[in-house]
């Protein structure tokens, strides 16, 4: 046994030796185990109401699905809504909500909700895993504008803002709506062709009489684009608050309606015209089943109707506030709740 250098001799043996107890020991505690797989919900994506629709009555929130990495479950939904876009106010809310088919999931309000600008968010949920919230969404809410079951409100214009969506000519605002000053003063909607639809508004100030004996026109619709003379306009729609001592035979109030130069007159004896009290007027017209039909009704009371065979169908649909070409806008009229749609 040779005896050189017995360190240099004890280390070489030594090496192989760990070298063999790591591979062939058999030691599988050491093996690091693979990273667990972290479960994470993202946010719901907003659906509608659009930003900037109109809302009435019960409505109804719609989100795409989120989406679960990370593990397996289906998401549950949370809803707000909310007077600011904080939430520091919240109106009504609906949580649990379970996830819809078709990558969508809804959540309806039955909360009568407050008038003006609100907000609305979503949550998702798996366990005890909440996604942050959506983006906020914006939309207007009118408890007035809930007119027909049918009804698609393209406009809404509450006139109490001290502003309006129309184009403007005279009179003044008001806290209760737009105030006719002079029988030239007007409000103009130029709209899409709407061939089924409606019109409703609210309006206070009139008088069983007129300033004057001339008609005093409380709406008018027609097509600007052909031509300004409106009293000759092949298109042409207006409802007139007569007057007892007017020649007109059909006296106190009339609805003209001129489609594709076709006219019919219709007439009715209301004259109930107290100037405190305030008037919810709604005039429709378009396809019911098979026919065109036009019906006017007054707080919810239907006083006139009728069928008619060509379509209203004018390139530009205007409707106005009163009838300023021919200056005969109800003088002391207060308008608000202008509400324009389909049905």
């Amino acid at each position: 046994m040779y005896r050189i250098n017995n360190v240099l001799f004890l280390l070489s043996v030594a090496v192989p030796s760990v070298l063999f107890l790591s591979t062939c020991g058999g030691n599988n505690d050491s093996t690091p185990s693979a990273p667990t797989a972290t479960l994470t919900v993202s946010a719901p994506a907003l659906v509608s109401p659009v930003n900037g629709a109109l809302q009435s009555g019960n409505v109804t929130f719609t989100v795409s699905n989120a989406a679960v990495t990370g593990g397996d479950g289906t998401p549950s939904y949370a809803f707000q809504v909310s007077t600011d876009a904080n939430f520091t106010d919240i109106l009504t809310q609906g949580t649990g909500i379970s996830q819809g088919t078709g990558g969508q999931t809804s959540w309806t309000s039955e909360t009568e909700l407050s008038d003006g600008d609100l907000y609305w968010r979503v949550s998702a949920s798996v366990g005890s895993v909440t996604s942050s919230f959506s983006s906020v969404g914006e939309f207007r809410y009118s408890s007035i504008a809930t007119s027909g079951s049918n009804d698609t409100i393209l406009l809404y214009d509450p006139l109490t803002t001290g502003s309006s969506l129309g184009d403007v000519g005279g009179g003044e605002f008001t806290s209760e709506g737009w105030k006719v000053i002079a029988s030239s003063n007007f409000i103009v909607y130029d709209m899409p062709t709407i061939e089924t639809g409606f019109v409703e508004f609210d309006v206070k100030g009139l008088d069983i009489r007129n300033p004057s004996h001339d008609a005093r026109h409380l709406i008018y619709m027609w097509d600007p684009s052909l031509g300004n003379n409106m009293t000759t306009n092949r298109f042409r729609v207006s409802l007139q608050k007569l007057d007892g001592r007017s020649s007109i035979n059909d006296r106190w109030l009339r609805l003209r309606f001129i489609t594709q130069g076709r006219q019919i007159d219709v007439a009715n004896t209301f004259r109930g015209w107290i100037p405190e009290n305030t008037y919810r007027i709604r005039l429709e017209w378009g396809k019911e089943g098979n026919v065109n039909v036009c019906r006017v009704f007054i707080n919810d009371d239907q006083k006139m109707f009728f069928q008619y065979i060509k379509p209203y169908i004018p390139a530009v649909h205007r409707i106005e506030l009163g009838a300023a070409p021919r200056a005969e806008t109800p003088e002391g009229a207060i308008y608000s709740n202008i509400t324009i749609g389909t049905r």
